[in-house]
C-alpha cells in the first residue's frame, strides 16, 4: 500500500526538485537499561541532477557521547556545565551500525570534528532518478535529558533517534551537527515505525496509530481524563509504577513528513478533542500529561484546538490526522515540535503545535534561516493570543492589572508596543542581530529568543500592516499552497510576497531583515490648507521604510491613518522626507506610528500638535523602576535610594533617570543622598552620550560623572569604546580615556588623575579570563600646577583565569604586576599590597576616613585591586609590586581557600621579623553573598609575627571584607545580561 499520496504531485517542474526518504523502523525500549534496539531501512530517492557517490547521515545520538562534539560546546557557550560534568551513565551515544547499500557492505566515514555526523560512502554512485535501499541495524543509549532527546526516570523524548540522511538540495549538501540553539533541516517523505515496550506505558508520537486495540485505550483513558474537574481529581502523585512484564509493539505510519518523534511514560493522563477544518475535514486533538499542572493542562487542548483552528486559517488547512501536545522534562526551552507531536509546557502550545505548518509541512532549513521557522510561528502565535485582546502578548501580566499598568505606565498600550521592547532593549545598546543573514549558532543566547522570535514576529505585524491584514493573509495562504511539502528559501517567500502583494519588497525582504539597521522616523512639519492637512515625514534612518501616520482628536482618539511609501536612507537628503495629505476637520493632533508597529528605538518626535509653542512636548510623569517609552506621555523613572559611611552616616534618597530598558542616545542619573550627620547633600549625576556605530565598534560612550560623599567631589569625564561590533562568541574588548578630578573638602586638596585603560575578556561557563591594562599620569595640583615632585605616572596590569572543577565549583588565579614609570620625590601616590588606596574614588569604602574599629579601608575592607592580597599587610610601594594570588572553592562547604604570593622592590618590616621584600599569606573566604559580600580570614601569613595567629583576637582583628557594591547597579546588570 503506497503512503505517499500526493507527494509526487507536489514534485512540479515550476517547483523544481527535492530528494524523497522512506522509513521502515523496528525498534524496542529497554527501559531499565534506558536503550533502543533497532533496526532501519530507508528507500533514498534522488530526484536530483546529479550523481552522488556518498550521502552524509546524521547520527545525532552521538551528540551526547562526549565533551567534544558542537552540542557540548555550545552549551558551555551558552552557560550550562550541565553535560560537561555529566558521568557516562547519563551520556548517550548511537553504536551497533552495519549499514548496506542494496545488500552490499558500505562504509560509514565519520565527521572528524562532529562524530554525529558521517559520510556513507555507496559502493556506486547512485544515478539522477534512481534509488537505493539502506539499511542497518542500531543500538541507542538514551541520555539524560540535557536537551530535546533524553529521559527523566522512566519518562522518555525520543528525538533525532535514528540514522537520519541530510538533505542535499539546490544548494548543496546539508550536514549539520545537533545543537541546542539551533534547530534541523530533514528530507520529506514517509515513514513506518513499530515501538516495542512495556505494555503499560502511554505513547504519543507522529503518525497515525494502526493498533486498534492501543486506539481504544487511549479512548478510554481520554474519558477518565475528561472526568476529573479539579487539581484534587488528578492527584500529586509523580511516581513511576513498575513497569509491566509484558510489551506491545505500536505501529505507526505517516506520509508527507520529515521526522518522526515519540514520547512514552506510565504516567501519563490522555484527554481527547478535535475541530472541523473549513473543508469538513475532522482532526482530533490529544494531549498526553503528567498530575503536574493538570489544570493547565486541561486548558492546553483547548489551546492545541486554537492553533489548528487559527492556523488552518490563517496560513493554511492541517493536512493531518491528529495534533498531539505531551508532558515532557525538555531542556531545550519550553518546548520542541515534531510532525503531528509536540512537548511542550502548557504555556507554549499554541506555539509548538504551530510548528506544524511553520517547520512540519514548510519545511524550510532552520539551522540558516531560524525566522522562517520560529519568527513567523511566533507571529502566528501572537496572532492568536491578540483575537480576543489587543493587550495580550509576553507582558499581558501588565496590561491585564489596572494597577501595575499605571504604576508603571503602560495603560492602553497594544501588544505590539510592548513585545518590541525586548528588541528596543538589545538595540539600543548595539547588542541586537538581524533576522536573517545569521545562523541559529551565531546568535547570542538572549538575541535566538529576542530576534528569531520576537523580533521577526513584530516585523511581520507591521508587514502586515502596510500590506493590509487582507493582502498579507493572500500572500500567506499562496505561499503556503505553493511550497507545502517542500522546502522554501527566504527568497522565495518574498517572491510570494511580492507577486501576491503586487508590490517590490526589497526595502523589506533584503534591508530590513537582513541588517541591523536601526529604523527612526519624525514629523517635519504640518501645514493646514483650507480643508487638508498636509504632514510632511523624515526618514532619519540608513535605509528605505515604509511609515504609518495617523490623525488625532483633541481626546488623542485615531481619527485617519495613512502609510507612506516605503522612501529615505540615501545619500540625497531631499529624498528623506515625503508628504501625505489628510482631511484637517477635527485633528488636533498628528503622531507617528499610532499602533507601535515601526521598529523604532526612539518616539520622541512622534507626536506633533497643530498649535501651541510646545508643539512636541507631552505630559511628564514618574514612573518607579523602569517604564515603555510611548508617544502619547513621557516619564522619568526614579527609585529609593539609601547609603551610610562612617563620614556621612545614613544617607537616604532617590535616584532619577531615563528609560534603563532602552538607553537614549542622551542618558541621565541623578541620585541626590541627603547626609543627616554632615546636614548636606550628597549623591551622583551623571549624564552619558550613547553612539551606536554601525561598524567596528560597538558602543562610543561619551561620560560625565559628578560625585560628592564624605567630603570629597568628584569629577570624571571619560569616554568608553566597546569592541568589536559583535558582542557573542568573540572576544571582548574595552578601552577607555578618563580625566578624574577628586578635591578633599577637608584637606583643602585637589587631584588630578589621568587614566587610559584597555580591557580585553573572553570565557565560557567552563572557563574565562580576563586581562586589564591602566596607565595613570597622576598630580596632586592643590589648585596650581603640580610640581615634578608632585608627578607620577604609572602603569599596571591583571591577569586572571577562572576554571570550575566541577558544576559549582572552581579555581581562580589572579597575576598582578604595576611599576611607577615616574615618581616625584613628594608624590603622595604608592600601590598597596593589600589593595589600592583608591585614588580616583572607585570604591564604596564604608570607612574611607578610617574613624572606626570594625570597617576601615584598607585595614579590615578591601577593594581586591593593585596587590589583592586578601589579609592586610601595610606594604605599600612607591617602585614595583608583583602578586600571584590563588582563590579554591572547597568541595563540600560553601567556603574557599586562598593564598597569595607578593613581592616589592622596597623592603618593608613586619611585626615581629626583619624587613622583607617577600609576602605570603593564606586562609578562608567565606562568601556571605556571593561575589557582593566576601569575608577573608587570613590563617596564616607575613603580617603574623611567626607566620600564624598568637591569639584569638590576632587573628579575629585581621578578619577583611570586601563589599562590591558595583555588583548591584541594575544598568551594569541588564547591560550584562543582554550581552549573553
Amino acid at each position: 500500500m503506497s503512503l505517499l499520496p500526493g507527494l509526487v504531485a507536489a514534485q512540479t517542474p515550476a517547483a523544481g526538485w527535492q530528494q524523497q526518504v522512506d522509513y521502515s523502523i523496528d525498534v524496542s525500549l529497554d527501559d531499565q537499561q534506558h536503550v533502543l534496539t533497532g533496526r532501519e531501512e530507508l528507500v533514498y530517492i534522488n530526484n536530483s541532477p546529479d550523481a552522488l557517490p556518498f550521502l552524509w547521515f546524521h547520527l545525532w545520538p552521538n551528540a551526547y557521547r562526549d565533551n567534544n562534539t558542537a552540542f557540548a560546546r555550545q552549551q558551555l557557550r551558552n552557560g550550562s556545565r550541565k553535560f560537561q560534568f555529566a558521568t557516562p551513565a547519563q551520556r548517550g551515544f548511537i553504536d551497533g551500525l552495519d549499514f548496506q547499500v542494496n545488500g552490499q557492505p558500505a562504509q560509514l566515514e565519520y565527521d572528524p570534528n562532529s562524530p554525529d555526523m558521517a559520510k556513507l560512502l555507496l559502493p556506486t554512485p547512485l544515478a539522477a532518478g534512481a534509488r537505493i535501499t539502506i539499511t542497518t541495524p542500531f543500538r541507542v543509549k538514551i541520555p539524560d535529558s540535557f536537551s530535546r532527546f533524553g529521559h527523566v526516570g522512566q519518562g522518555y523524548q525520543i528525538t533525532q533517534w535514528y540514522p537520519k540522511p541530510a538533505v542535499y538540495d539546490q544548494r548543496g549538501w546539508h550536514p549539520m551537527p545537533y545543537l541546542d540553539q539551533g534547530e534541523f533541516y530533514s528530507e520529506f517523505g514517509s515513514f513506518d515505525v513499530r515501538l516495542t515496550l512495556p505494555a503499560n506505558y502511554v505513547v504519543g508520537a507522529t503518525g497515525v496509530l494502526q493498533n486498534p486495540e492501543e486506539q481504544q485505550r487511549l479512548d478510554a483513558l481520554a474519558t477518565a481524563g475528561a472526568a476529573k474537574k479539579t487539581a484534587a481529581d488528578f492527584g500529586s502523585d509523580l511516581s513511576f509504577p513498575a513497569s509491566s512484564p509484558d510489551t506491545k509493539t505500536l505501529r505507526y505510519v505517516q506520509d508527507r513528513v520529515h521526522d518522526f518523534a515519540w514520547f512514552a511514560d506510565k504516567r501519563f493522563n490522555v484527554l481527547k478533542s478535535g475541530v472541523t477544518l473549513p473543508s469538513g475535514r475532522q482532526v482530533d486533538s490529544w494531549v498526553m500529561f503528567t498530575n503536574k499542572d493538570a489544570l493547565k493542562w486541561v486548558k492546553g487542548l483547548q489551546d492545541v484546538k486554537d492553533a489548528l483552528t487559527y492556523y488552518s486559517k490563517w496560513v493554511g488547512e492541517y493536512p493531518y490526522a491528529a495534533a498531539t501536545a505531551v508532558d515532557g522534562a525538555l531542556s531545550a526551552g519550553s518546548g520542541m515540535e515534531y510532525p503531528m507531536v509536540t512537548v511542550t509546557q502548557p504555556a507554549a502550545i499554541v506555539h509548538e503545535v504551530g510548528h506544524n505548518w511553520f517547520y512540519g509541512i514548510l519545511g524550510s532549513n532552520e539551522r540558516d534561516f531560524p525566522w522562517l521557522d520560529e519568527g513567523v510561528n511566533s507571529y502566528l502565535e501572537n496572532r492568536v493570543a491578540e483575537r480576543d485582546d489587543p493587550n495580550a502578548g509576553q507582558f499581558d501580566f501588565l496590561t491585564k492589572s489596572k494597577k501595575l499598568a499605571g504604576t508603571f505606565g503602560v495603560q492602553g498600550l497594544p501588544a505590539a508596543a510592548l513585545n518590541q521592547v525586548p528588541y528596543q532593549a538589545v538595540a539600543a545598546r548595539n547588542l541586537d542581530q538581524p533576522v536573517s543573514g545569521v545562523t541559529s549558532a551565531d546568535y547570542g543566547k538572549l538575541n535566538y529568543g529576542i530576534i528569531v522570535y520576537g523580533k521577526t514576529a513584530s516585523l511581520l505585524k507591521y508587514l502586515a500592516g502596510y500590506l493590509g491584514q487582507e493582502r498579507f493573509d493572500e500572500a500567506m495562504h499562496a505561499y503556503y499552497q505553493q511550497w507545502q511539502f517542500r522546502h522554501p528559501y527566504p527568497a522565495d517567500m518574498q517572491a510570494v510576497f511580492e507577486q501576491t502583494s503586487g508590490q517590490q519588497l526589497d526595502w523589506f525582504f533584503q534591508q530590513m531583515l537582513t541588517t541591523q539597521n536601526h529604523y527612526e522616523a519624525a514629523l517635519a512639519d504640518l501645514l493646514v490648507q483650507g480643508e487638508t492637512l498636509k504632514v510632511l515625514v523624515r526618514n532619519d534612518s540608513p535605509a528605505p521604510f515604509a511609515v504609518p501616520v495617523s490623525t488625532l482628536d483633541a481626546q488623542g482618539q485615531v481619527l485617519e491613518t495613512k502609510w507612506t511609501p516605503a522612501f529615505g536612507g540615501t545619500e540625497d537628503d531631499t529624498q528623506d522626507e515625503t508628504q501625505l495629505n489628510f482631511k484637517a476637520a477635527g485633528v488636533a493632533a498628528v503622531v507617528v506610528d499610532a499602533g507601535y508597529l515601526t521598529p523604532q528605538l526612539n518616539r520622541r518626535d512622534d507626536r506633533m500638535k497643530l498649535t501651541g509653542s510646545l508643539r512636541r512636548w507631552e505630559p511628564l510623569g514618574l514612573r518607579p523602576l523602569a517604564s515603555v517609552e510611548r508617544w502619547d506621555r513621557q516619564f522619568i523613572n526614579w527609585v529609593p535610594v539609601v547609603g551610610a559611611n562612617t563620614s556621612d552616616k545614613f544617607m537616604l534618597g532617590a535616584a532619577f533617570y531615563n528609560n534603563p530598558l532602552a538607553p537614549k542616545r542622551l542618558s541621565y542619573l541623578a541620585m541626590p543622598m541627603f547626609s543627616f550627620n554632615q546636614r548636606e547633600l550628597n549623591g551622583i549625576g551623571q549624564l552619558t552620550l550613547n553612539v551606536l556605530p554601525r561598524t567596528g565598534a560597538r558602543q562610543l560612550l561619551t561620560s560625565l560623572q559628578v560625585m560628592r560623599f564624605e567630603r570629597y567631589v568628584k569629577t570624571e569625564p571619560s569616554l568608553t569604546l566597546l569592541l568589536p561590533h559583535s558582542a557573542f562568541n568573540r572576544v571582548q574588548h574595552l578601552v577607555r580615556a578618563a580625566n578624574t578630578n577628586v578635591r578633599d573638602q577637608d584637606l583643602g586638596r585637589t587631584s588630578s588623575i589621568q587614566t587610559l585603560e584597555y580591557l580585553a575578556r573572553d570565557g565560557n561557563a567552563l572557563q574565562n579570563w580576563s586581562g586589564h591594562l591602566e596607565f595613570n599620569y597622576l598630580a596632586p595640583t592643590n589648585g596650581e600646577s603640580g610640581t615634578s615632585r608632585q608627578q607620577a605616572a604609572l602603569l599596571r596590569a591583571t591577569a586572571t583565569y577562572a576554571r570550575y572543577y566541577n558544576p559549582k565549583k572552581q579555581v581562580r588565579l589572579r597575576l598582578f604586576g604595576g611599576g611607577f614609570l615616574k615618581q616625584g620625590s613628594e608624590s603622595p601616590f604608592a600601590m598597596g599590597l593589600s589593595g589600592s588606596f583608591d585614588y580616583r574614588r572607585q570604591t564604596a569604602f564604608l570607612d574611607r576616613q578610617q574613624i572606626s574599629d570594625a570597617f576601615t579601608a584598607q585595614r579590615h575592607q578591601t577593594d581586591d585591586r593593585d596587590g589583592g592580597f586578601k589579609s592586610f599587610q601595610p606594604v605599600a610601594s612607591r617602585h614595583w609590586l608583583t602578586t600571584l594570588g590563588l582563590e579554591a572553592d572547597l568541595p563540600v562547604t560553601s567556603l574557599a581557600v586562598f593564598a597569595d604570593l607578593g613581592a616589592t622592590k622596597e623592603k618593608f618590616a613586619t611585626p615581629g621579623r626583619d624587613a622583607h621584600r617577600a609576602y605570603y599569606d593564606a586562609g578562608l573566604v567565606v562568601p556571605v553573598a556571593g561575589k557582593f559580600l566576601r569575608f577573608y580570614l587570613p590563617l596564616a601569613g607575613t603580617q603574623y609575627a611567626n607566620g600564624l595567629p598568637n591569639s584569638r583576637q590576632d587573628f579575629t582583628n585581621r578578619i577583611r571584607f570586601v563589599l562590591h557594591l558595583e555588583q548591584l547597579n541594575p544598568f551594569r546588570l541588564i547591560n550584562e545580561q543582554l550581552a549573553q
